[in-house]
């Protein structure tokens, strides 16, 4: 909320970082999931590489009439210099069709390197002239989940059903993940819409170093 406010934007949908750390039985129950050893595997291999680690677990809820979730990249919001990184979104509750808000989407768009979103917030008003194959995966029930590279492009669209929309997702980079560099002029700074998933624990670390954090 404070992010949006500050960036001049309406609060879009309620999202909450680091569902898995709380002390509710619900919150163990996520972490028993994101922490389980089937799910880590699997982001490993999806990967291919030998290990991960979590990096965060996020909650989104959507009430009926709120706004889209603009088109945006996983790692463009994170504060890693790696490209392995994999998400899980989990459904929570029935998303049947469009109107349910599913994500969307663009297809090899992590391949394109010539997008000038890695650079700055150009050219991301019309992605259709790029060949993407622009797609959602509903219908999903619940506990039900798709999952997408860090750099894949997604967004969703706003929830026009009649019910809540909740959704869970699981994020995992390679282990031994770096921080960016001060100054990388690699890709554009991190966007901070994310940052108070990670804010408690960056400091830790220097610019270059291999991360770890519980």
């Amino acid at each position: 909320e404070d992010w949006c406010e500050s960036a001049g934007m309406e609060v879009p949908f309620l999202q909450a970082f680091q569902m898995h750390r709380g002390t509710s039985a619900d919150a163990r129950e996520i972490a028993k999931l994101a922490e389980s050893s089937e799910v880590g595997k699997a982001a490993a291999n999806l990967l291919g590489v030998p290990s991960v680690m979590l990096y965060q677990t996020a909650g989104f809820v959507k009430e009926p009439g709120d706004g889209e979730t603009a088109w945006h990249s996983d790692l463009n919001t994170s504060p890693f210099d790696t490209s392995y990184m994999v998400t899980f979104w989990v459904a929570l509750t029935p998303v049947r069709n469009d109107r349910d808000s599913p994500l969307v989407f663009g297809g090899r768009s992590h391949r394109d390197f010539a997008l000038p979103y890695w650079y700055s917030d150009s050219g991301m008003a019309d992605l259709g002239t790029r060949g993407y194959l622009i797609k959602d995966h509903a219908p999903f029930k619940p506990g039900d989940a798709s999952a997408h590279h860090g750099w894949v492009l997604h967004s969703a669209p706003p929830l026009e059903a009649d019910t809540r929309r909740m959704a869970l997702s699981l994020t995992f980079v390679e282990e031994g993940a770096r921080l960016l560099p001060n100054g990388s002029k690699l890709r554009k700074k991190p966007d901070d819409e994310d940052r108070e998933g990670y804010a408690d624990w960056l400091s830790a670390f220097r610019p270059g170093e291999a991360v770890s954090h519980p």
